[in-house]
C-alpha cells in the first residue's frame, strides 16, 4: 500500500527537494513537531497534497522523505511559518515524515553535480521539482527503488559481457573450465574460496562475517588472463560499499596496507559511510603487490 496520499487534484505528483543550511539542524526538530514546511522559494507556491518530499542538509546528505498534507499557502499571522530566522517565507505547506536516515546519505558529486541523481548541486537550495528520474534516484536512498547505474557502471558491463561472450566460444577443456572462468566474474566459485584462503576480513570495515563480503578482482576480471581471474592473491573481500569504490577506482591500497581516496571522490562519501583511511594497517603479501600495482595504474582515478 502506498504511503503517499491521494491527489485532490488532476495533476501529475510531484517531488520537491527542501534544503537546510549548516546550523539550521534545530529547525528540523521544530518542522516535525509541527507538520510544517515554510519556503521562500516561488516555486513552493506549487505544491499540492499527496506530493512527495525530500530533504536535504547541505553538506551532509539527503536525510528525510516526507508526504505532504496540504496545499501550499501563504502565511498569515495566525498561521506563520514553523520558524522565525528572519527570513521571509513565502509559503507553508503541511508534511508527515514517512523516512529519516540516520546516518544522512550524500552520494557525492563531480562537475558540480550530485553523483547518481544528477542533480546540479546549485539547485538543491532552490527548492526544486525533480523530473522523474530525479526523484526515482533519490528514492533509491530510502530503499525504494534500486538505484540507477551510470555510464561508467553500464560501460563496464558491456565490455564484460563482451568478453564473457569471447570465453563461451572459446574451446577449453570441458564446460566446467568456462564455468569457472565466468563464475569468477561474479565473485563465486574457486575463485571466491581461493580469495577466502587469503583475505578473512574486509580491510576497510573489519567485517568478519564472508556471507556478507564480496570477492572482489584487484586486477579487473576482463583484463585478467585465465589464471590471474582465478588465482586467490587477485582478489580482496570487501562490504559492498568498499567494493564499489575500489572496483570504480575511487579508492587504492598502498603495499602496507594504507587506503588512499582519488582526488576526484567527493570526501563526504567516504564521512558519510564511516570509512577512515587511517584504520589499523595490514600490509600485502608479495603475490598481492603486482596486482595492487595494476590497480594503481590502470583503474584508479588519479
Amino acid at each position: 500500500m502506498s504511503d503517499l496520499l491521494p491527489l485532490t487534484e488532476s495533476r501529475a505528483r510531484s517531488a520537491w527537494v527542501g534544503a537546510l543550511s549548516a546550523g539550521q539542524e534545530a529547525n528540523w526538530e521544530i518542522c516535525k513537531e509541527k507538520s510544517l514546511w515554510g519556503s521562500g522559494a516561488n516555486t513552493a507556491r506549487e505544491v499540492r497534497e499527496g506530493d512527495e518530499f525530500f530533504v536535504w542538509q547541505s553538506g551532509q546528505g539527503w536525510f528525510a522523505r516526507c508526504v505532504v498534507t496540504s496545499n501550499a499557502v501563504e502565511p498569515t499571522a495566525s498561521r506563520p511559518a514553523p520558524w522565525d530566522d528572519g527570513r521571509r517565507y513565502k509559503w507553508i505547506f503541511g508534511i508527515r515524515v514517512v523516512k529519516e536516515l540516520d546516518p544522512m546519505f550524500h552520494p557525492g558529486s563531480q562537475n558540480d553535480r550530485q553523483k547518481i541523481t544528477g542533480i546540479p548541486n546549485i539547485r538543491l537550495g532552490q527548492f526544486p521539482r525533480l523530473s522523474t528520474k530525479e526523484a526515482n534516484a533519490v528514492r533509491s536512498f530510502f530503499g525504494l527503488t534500486n538505484p540507477p547505474a551510470d555510464n561508467t557502471d553500464i560501460e563496464i558491463e558491456r565490455e564484460n559481457d563482451r568478453h564473457e561472450a569471447e570465453i563461451m566460444q572459446r574451446t577449453l577443456e570441458g564446460s566446467l573450465e568456462r564455468e569457472r572462468l565466468v563464475m569468477a566474474r561474479r565473485g563465486q566459485g574457486v575463485f571466491r574460496r581461493n580469495v577466502e584462503q587469503i583475505e578473512t576480513s574486509c580491510r576497510v570495515t573489519g567485517l568478519r562475517d564472508l556471507q556478507h563480503l564480496r570477492a572482489s578482482h584487484i586486477k579487473p576480471w576482463r583484463d585478467s588472463n585465465d589464471d590471474e581471474k582465478i588465482d586467490g592473491h587477485n582478489g580482496l573481500m570487501l562490504s559492498p560499499h568498499v567494493d564499489h569504490l575500489f572496483d570504480r577506482g575511487w579508492i587504492l591500497f598502498e603495499d602496507n596496507g594504507m587506503l588512499v581516496p582519488s582526488p576526484k571522490l567527493d570526501l563526504e562519501v567516504l564521512q558519510s559511510w564511516r570509512i577512515e583511511p587511517d584504520r589499523q594497517l595490514r600490509p600485502f603479501l608479495p603475490r598481492q603487490i603486482g596486482y595492487l600495482e595494476y590497480h594503481r595504474e590502470l583503474v584508479f582515478q588519479h
